[in-house]
């Protein structure tokens, strides 16, 4: 190259830095922006949903709503305000009627009657319960409207056993058995194999002896491999009735049922004296018209004839369960159940356990 010859300078590439540059920053910004539009999009469906949940919320808590904002309580506002039979069914469970020992929670429990053979009246199980708060007609409808239940008519419930009432029940809620449903037919809530939701349990708390057991020594129950049928499990089932409601005579596993609410005419019969069927369908029909009666007409039409009452004076038991009582009948002991005014009472039974 001769001297008088310049050199070409070399391309710059600051052009190109600055559009990289350029690029990226852009880049950056999109990134950004786009991070904060997801996030705007979902904070707002965060809020819809929130708003969405807390409306549906209140819808179903206003369902059970009158127009002034009151709780709808269907005829009567407390179980007590309903019609009551105890001038017809009521008794002041008299020694040589009853015949039954009557004893405390104490009593109950130290002497453990639930391992005998005859049944038992335990006073003031209910004494601690949240149910007595809970279960008002008022608050119940409050607490509780959309829990399912099963409905049905308390004489088939009767004829076909409790046990076996799956076909024989309607499936509805509190809200609408209580309102709807309950002074307005015969249908009678006591589906003894749903599964109440867990605050049901709550409520009644601490649960009566041997249930409690399954409750304090579940591991130890499972290991000693006691047979499905003889374990007492954390189950309970509900039961509501309006006035000279019950079912006919029936037999089942070991159960007690506590009331909360009202008050129960039992009449019981010996399980051994049952075991002669010509016996056990003199005792529950009339065998010149052999239909089976309500639990009312029972005791209005056949308890004075045929020897009947004689038998349960004897081999049986006619009982008044008060609020707050507890009745245990011992496995195979025929039994029919009178409600005497509105009545809310729970159930459990050994060996059953619930369904969702």
């Amino acid at each position: 190259m001769s001297r008088t010859q310049k050199s070409t300078p070399a391309p710059s590439n600051s052009g190109s830095s600055k559009i990289s540059e350029t690029a990226a920053a852009s880049s950056k910004r999109i990134s950004i922006g786009t991070i904060s539009s997801i996030v705007v999009i979902l904070a707002l469906s965060y809020d819809n949903f929130r708003l969405r949940f807390l409306a549906s919320n209140a819808e179903s808590a206003s369902r059970n709503l009158s127009d002034d904002g009151e709780i709808k309580l269907g005829r009567y506002k407390t179980w007590d305000e309903a019609p009551a039979s105890y001038e017809e069914f009521d008794h002041d469970n008299d020694p040589s009627v009853c015949r039954l020992p009557i004893v405390t929670v104490e009593e109950w429990e130290k002497n453990r009657m639930w391992e005998g053979e005859t049944p038992v009246i335990v006073r003031n199980v209910t004494d601690n319960w949240k149910a007595l708060e809970h279960w008002t007609k008022e608050e119940l409808l409050r607490r509780y409207p959309d829990v399912v239940v099963g409905m049905g008519n308390s004489k088939d419930l009767g004829q076909t056993g409790p046990d076996q009432a799956g076909d024989a029940l309607t499936r509805t809620t509190i809200k609408d058995y209580v309102t709807k449903w309950m002074h307005s037919s015969n249908k009678y809530v006591f589906d003894r194999n749903l599964r109440l939701p867990d605050g049901f349990l709550d409520d009644c708390r601490p649960l009566p002896m041997p249930t409690r057991l399954h409750e304090e020594n579940r591991d130890a129950l499972y290991e000693s491999l006691l047979p499905a049928n003889m374990m007492w499990k954390e189950h309970l089932a509900l039961t509501i009735g309006h006035d000279m409601q019950g079912l006919t005579f029936h037999r089942h596993n070991a159960a007690w049922n506590a009331v909360v609410f009202g008050a129960k005419r039992w009449i019981l019969y010996d399980a051994e004296r049952i075991a002669n069927i010509t016996r056990l369908k003199t005792m529950t029909r009339d065998i010149r018209n052999p239909i089976q009666l309500d639990t009312a007409n029972w005791i209005r039409r056949l308890y004075n004839k045929d020897d009947r009452m004689y038998e349960i004076r004897n081999y049986g038991h006619d009982c008044v369960q008060r609020a707050g009582e507890m009745m245990y009948v011992p496995r195979g002991w025929a039994h029919m159940v009178l409600n005497i005014g509105d009545t809310v009472a729970v159930v459990s039974e050994r060996g059953l356990d619930g369904v969702n």
